[in-house]
């Protein structure tokens, strides 16, 4: 005995599709804006990157001058003066 499973076709049958893009994107900003109100993200990034470089600078030239002040003064203040050599 055979047996046939049939599965009905119903003709009112509809697709449904999902939207994957938006319908209205979301508005991005025209990058001449950022360049006129100062607020790029590249020129924030620049800017930031050359004050800390500017800093470091700043950083080590005070660290060369203490140095130096110290070459220049220690010398000078372990010299034995005239008093003591007597």
């Amino acid at each position: 005995m055979k047996t046939v499973l049939t599965t009905p076709v119903n003709s009112n049958q509809t697709t449904q599709t999902s939207q994957l893009i938006p319908a209205s994107p979301t508005s991005v900003e025209n990058p001449s804006t950022w360049m006129r109100d100062g607020y790029s993200p590249t020129e924030i990034i620049l800017s930031v990157a050359i004050l800390i470089s500017l800093s470091i600078g700043g950083i080590a030239s005070v660290i060369v001058a203490i140095t130096g002040l110290v070459k220049s003064l220690v010398p000078v203040m372990v010299r034995p003066t005239k008093e003591e050599t007597k």
